[in-house]
């Protein structure tokens, strides 16, 4: 959170969560899960279900906060990343935390053999800091217990993510091949209007030639005629 400017306390942090569950919880609790999902999408739904007016005015609260990240938080609950943004950094840091965990495991370990030592050797005065230290370690391995739910969560994600991008690999595939048929179609269009074209240029060079006959014919008729009108003029002298 630091690298990225947003310097806030582990506790904050915890406390943001916390509310963003609650709200989904809420939500969910009244509506239900699936139900849930259709009326985030489309609010208006609401006023079609079966439910009391103060119920009815708890949904649009929740739904009208700007901190409800309905999608984020039913992904983080389902375990998948459907709704979460790839982010390589965040994993980087998320096993670096993990493993950080593995160590302070390892270190755990051999201090409780150390502490074993010492209380087998020490007498009754040491049995309340004995007490103490088991209930420490009962609310550490509570901690490390939801941290192994952390690393199923991550494990989860990372063999989701083929499937994401197989997912999103067949989706351009398939845009691809819609842009392919529509290519077709225009290809197919454009010969059509070609020939069309085509023809009418023939049509043309057809009438031309037509007219150019008619006009040759005309001519001759005229010569004929002006000839036959020699001859007679002729006739007439002689």
């Amino acid at each position: 959170m630091a690298e990225r400017g947003c310097y806030v306390s582990p506790q904050q942090c915890e406390d943001k969560f916390n509310d963003l569950n609650k709200r989904y919880k809420r939500l969910t609790d009244i509506l239900g899960r699936g139900t849930s999902c259709k009326v985030v999408e489309n609010p208006a739904l609401l006023d079609r279900l079966n439910l009391s007016e103060k119920m009815k005015d708890d949904v649009r609260k929740i739904l009208s906060s700007k901190h409800l990240f309905y999608e984020e938080m039913c992904s983080y609950h389902n375990c998948n990343r459907l709704n979460l943004p790839a982010d390589p950094a965040l994993q980087r840091s998320l096993q670096l935390a993990l493993g950080s965990r593995d160590e302070h495991d390892r270190r755990r370990g051999s201090h409780e053999d150390v502490d074993e030592d010492d209380q087998s050797a020490d007498g009754d005065d040491e049995e309340g800091d004995a007490e103490e230290h088991n209930g420490l370690t009962i609310d550490m391995n509570q901690v490390f217990s939801e941290g192994s739910k952390s690393t199923l969560i991550q494990q989860h994600w990372v063999n989701s993510y083929p499937l994401q991008l197989e997912e999103k690999k067949l989706h351009i595939q398939a845009q691809m091949l819609e842009l392919k048929k529509q290519r077709y179609k225009w290809q197919r269009f454009s010969k059509k209007k070609d020939r069309e074209l085509n023809m009418m240029r023939m049509e043309n060079e057809r009438m031309k030639l037509e007219n150019e006959c008619l006009s040759l014919e005309l001519r001759q008729k005229e010569m004929e005629l002006d000839l036959t009108s020699k001859k007679t003029q002729l006739c007439k002298i002689i």
